[in-house]
C-alpha cells in the first residue's frame, strides 16, 4: 500500500502486532553496524502519539542520545516537545525497569532524561531484533525449545518440504515435543519466541 503522508512512514504490522509498549515510536531508522562501538550508531525520527516530534542520534562512542529538531521546528516548540516525551517515557516504565534502575530515577530532572534514553534504546533493539529475525527466518529452519529457552538452527532452506522433513526425522527421535517451529508462524507470533531467546 502507497503512504500518502511522506513525512510519516507506513507503520510496521509486525511490530504493532507484537504488541507497543510505549506511546513513543521510531521510524526513518538508519543504523550503522561498522561504527557501533559502545553504544548504537543511528539516526531516527521520534513520534509521539503518531506525531513527527523530533530528531535521534547517537554516535555509537559510548554518549548519550542526542535529541535535535525538526527542520522548520522552532527551539520552544523542541522543547515542550522534549519535555513532554520525557516525562511520557518515564510514565511508560515497567516496574520491573523502576526497581532495576531505581538509583538512576530518583532525582526528577534526570530520572525522565534516563527513561528517555532507556525507551528509545529499547525501540531500536527491537527494531534491530525484528530485522535479525526476518534475516534468520529467511535462511534457516528455526525453532525455539521450549525446554531450555533457547533458538536453534539448521542450515537448511525454509521450504515447507524441508521442513515436513526434518520434523519427520526429529519425531522418530521422539524428540521435539518442546520445539516451536518459528518457520511455521505468523510473523509477530516468531517475533515473541525470538525475543525470549534474546532476553
Amino acid at each position: 500500500m502507497t503512504n500518502t503522508n511522506p513525512w510519516q512512514p507506513a507503520d510496521n504490522p509486525t511490530l504493532d502486532a507484537f504488541g507497543r509498549r510505549y506511546p513513543i515510536e521510531l521510524k526513518n531508522i538508519k543504523f550503522n553496524a561498522h561504527f557501533t562501538r559502545e553504544t548504537h550508531c543511528f539516526s531516527a525520527t521520534v513520534y509521539f502519539n503518531e506525531e513527527r516530534v523530533m530528531k535521534v542520534e547517537n554516535d555509537g562512542n559510548g554518549g548519550a542520545h542526542y535529541f535535535y529538531p525538526l527542520r522548520g521546528q522552532s527551539t520552544e516548540s523542541f522543547r515542550t516537545m522534549l519535555d513532554e516525551v520525557k516525562n511520557s517515557a518515564y510514565e511508560s516504565l515497567s516496574d520491573s525497569v523502576r526497581e532495576e534502575y531505581k538509583s538512576l530515577l530518583i532525582n526528577g530532572e534526570h530520572a525522565t532524561s534516563f527513561a528517555l534514553e532507556y525507551v528509545v534504546t529499547e525501540l531500536l533493539n527491537e527494531d534491530l531484533c525484528l530485522k535479525e529475525m526476518r534475516k534468520n527466518l529467511k535462511s534457516k529452519i528455526t525453532i525455539f525449545d521450549e525446554n531450555d529457552g533457547k533458538v536453534y538452527q539448521y542450515k537448511m532452506k525454509p521450504l515447507a518440504a524441508n521442513i515436513k522433513y526434518l520434523k519427520s526425522i526429529i519425531a522418530n527421535r521422539n524428540e521435539g515435543e518442546s520445539y516451536v517451529w518459528l518457520n511455521d508462524l505468523p510473523e509477530h507470533e516468531a517475533m515473541v519466541y525470538w525475543r525470549r531467546a534474546e532476553g
